[in-house]
């Protein structure tokens, strides 16, 4: 009888910034969070600041060849799907999408499209609001007129949640944190009644996915719950 060789494993290929604050069960940095099948490559020099602020297109970035190299070493790893830890590379969506065969999806803003086609209004909590440009959204998919049907809030710069994560600090008060996400979720709420759905832009908000759902009686939504990267990491 001909040999068989058996496929690899299905693999998720988790793009991770070069960050030292605590992840907390749940953060989407970790691998444990997302299954038992998970390749890490980790971009050195990718501060969480720093890519969050930041605002060049792909071809400008120093950073770019970095992020190109980390799909690739994932993809021939045995990637079967690639994500990132940071919701804020949605900017180089098509870039990166662009450099791999298998299903590349940056963020959680990547759900948003169908989300609006379904509901009037959709909410999303970010770690800053205000960094988030015209090309953030139409790396999601967005046009003008969709992001103008969404409720965006982000959490408070000077908050311990924001000094914590992007000042990628040794220390993370999970109570304080929550209290802080918490707190933004429900003034969305107060501001927008209309809402049904909250997306998660920042990767490290999901361990307060409940905590909020509770609070704010609405579905809470993360980049988990990107049907292409649970099967990849759970099949």
């Amino acid at each position: 009888m001909p040999s068989t060789t058996a496929l690899p494993h299905p693999a998720l290929g988790l793009i991770k910034l070069d960050a030292h604050f605590p992840r907390l069960p749940g953060d989407l940095g970790l691998a444990s969070s997302w299954g038992p099948h998970v390749l890490e490559v980790v971009v050195q020099g990718a501060l969480p600041e720093l890519i969050v602020k930041q605002q060049l297109a792909f071809k400008q970035s120093s950073f770019a060849p970095l992020f190109a190299d980390a799909v690739q070493t994932l993809v021939q790893k045995g990637a079967t799907a690639i994500t990132t830890s940071c919701g804020f590379l949605v900017l180089w969506q098509q870039e990166l999408q662009a450099l791999s065969p298998v299903p590349v999806i940056t963020s959680s803003l990547c759900l948003l499209p169908e989300l609006l086609h379904r509901e009037q209004h959709v909410g999303v909590l970010s770690i800053d609001a205000h960094s988030l440009t015209p090309l953030h959204w139409a790396g999601a998919g967005l046009g003008p007129h969709l992001v103008r049907r969404l409720v965006v809030k982000g959490m408070p710069p000077d908050g311990h949640f924001c000094q914590s994560i992007l000042g990628n600090q040794a220390h993370l008060d999970a109570d304080q944190a929550q209290q802080e996400v918490v707190a933004a979720a429900l003034s969305l709420v107060q501001e927008s009644p209309q809402l049904k759905t909250l997306v998660l832009e920042c990767t490290n908000l999901p361990p307060y996915q409940s905590a909020i759902e509770m609070a704010t009686g609405l579905k809470v939504l993360s980049l988990r719950d990107n049907p292409v990267l649970d099967k990849a990491a759970n099949e």
